[in-house]
């Protein structure tokens, strides 16, 4: 791709806050105030802060190596091959849910024209195509649609949080407290609105993608966890402000904005905030996965098929794959929400045990650790890794307390298949890590 068509910091924020803001907090908003009331500003904001610091290892590395397979050949390059193995197929097993955003599109849709009602399936199967579609043009085609449609997206949030405000009634906001389930409330809010925060930390993906890089991937990190945490906050507030506790709590953002919008400023709200976020989200996914897959079957994970490209370098076999995945559900009628679930435990492992590994990664390569966008010292290189273990470790309790146990040994049998996988893998002797050629120092 030349330079000309390559991504510039506003085209990746916006494909940043595209993948953050979508169908968790639309769909989850109302239970985190149940669980925390007025203070889910405070889980919003303490939600967003973990999952940037849990995730800050792939965004140090972005600013050390200049690598086109993003996370995925971040970890080539500096885990162990069973880590490796995993996080690949972890990557490919999230794509399932994709499938729900367009399922939740189809929804919206049907609510503003009923006609399209019995026919959502197809609805959710065009629109799906229709997104993959756009990524034969490529990632910056992909990012100047996030950019239109992250407008939109800013003009309805902005909306909903002035009336919101303009609404504001003391009286409702003040009946109930602050904290109603106290600190233990509050930690459940901030877990169940760290699943809202996540989306940002794909945005190495598109090193591939991006002009400089080394430098316009963490800057664009780093904005759009910023953007999306103070819109997260003021859409808290807003909420929270407006109706009392009991008629919002558990309520979805959709139900909230029709109690205190005009009906052509909802209908505007409901596509512009609702099915954009949601069609930014798919868009952001689409693009940020297919080159660490694509780098990942290079590489002897998958087999020899999906290295297939077209003449341009586009990776036809993996998009195919991942479409593939995307429709299956829609079509089937069903949702693989809960399967996108089981990678929780082995992503939390491969997170933690990560950042232990690469504790020494300024000694390993030292001319890539000299040459770094971020020009931050060892210590304090060390210190963020610390902190950020700490908050993987707070996200994965949250997170396991919210879940059944049925689910807690599903996720240890899945961690259990995807490390047994690619430990078996890794012997066969099929498996070469393409990303130490690039930095053998």
């Amino acid at each position: 791709m030349n330079e000309g068509k390559k991504m510039n910091v506003f085209d990746l924020v916006s494909i940043g806050v595209g993948s953050v803001i979508g169908a968790g907090i639309f769909s989850m908003l109302g239970t985190g105030i149940y669980f925390s009331g007025r203070s889910v500003v405070i889980a919003l904001l303490l939600g967003m802060f973990l999952v940037f610091l849990e995730y800050i290892r792939p965004f140090i590395l972005a600013a050390v190596f200049d690598l086109p397979g993003g996370t995925y050949d971040q970890s080539a390059l500096t885990m162990p091959p069973v880590l490796i193995g995993a996080g690949a197929l972890t990557t490919i097993i999230g794509n399932f849910g994709i499938s729900v955003s367009g399922i939740a599109i189809a929804g919206y849709l049907a609510q503003l024209i009923p006609a399209l009602a019995p026919y959502q399936t197809i609805v959710a199967f065009l629109l799906m195509t229709g997104f993959f579609a756009i990524s034969i043009g490529g990632n910056k085609l992909l990012a100047q649609f996030q950019n239109v449609m992250a407008i939109c997206m800013y003009i309805a949030l902005a909306l909903f949080i002035i009336f919101g405000i303009i609404n504001r009634d003391p009286a409702a906001a003040a009946s109930a407290p602050f904290m109603p389930q106290g600190v233990t409330g509050l930690l459940m809010g901030t877990a169940m609105m760290s699943f809202a925060c996540n989306g940002a930390t794909n945005l190495p993906n598109f090193s591939k993608d991006a002009h400089d890089a080394k430098r316009t991937i963490p800057r664009a990190l780093i904005l759009s966890t910023v953007v999306s945490g103070i819109l997260y906050a003021l859409l808290g507030f807003a909420a929270t402000s407006a109706l009392p506790y009991g008629e919002i709590a558990g309520q979805n953002l959709g139900f909230i904005a029709q109690r205190i919008m005009p009906n052509g400023v909802y209908l505007f709200f409901v596509v512009g905030g609702a099915i954009f976020a949601l069609a930014t989200s798919i868009l952001g996914g689409v693009g940020a996965l297919k080159w660490p897959i694509l780098a990942a079957a290079k590489d002897g994970w998958l087999p020899t098929v999906f290295q297939k490209t077209t003449k341009k370098g586009y990776p036809w076999v993996v998009m195919l794959l991942m479409y593939l995945i995307a429709v299956i559900p829609i079509l089937g009628g069903f949702s693989l929400d809960s399967i996108v679930s089981l990678i929780l435990v082995p992503a939390a492992i491969s997170s933690i045990a990560g950042n232990f590994i690469v504790w020494n990664l300024p000694q390993k390569f030292p001319k890539a650790w000299a040459d770094n966008s971020l020009h931050m010292s060892v210590g304090f290189y060390h210190f963020l890794l610390i902190v950020s273990t700490i908050a993987a470790v707070l996200l994965t309790i949250f997170t396991l307390t919210t879940q059944s146990l049925p689910m807690i040994l599903a996720n240890l049998g899945m961690t259990a298949f995807l490390f047994i996988f690619a430990a078996v893998r890794y012997r066969s002797g099929k498996v070469h890590l393409a990303a130490r050629d690039i930095y053998s120092e």
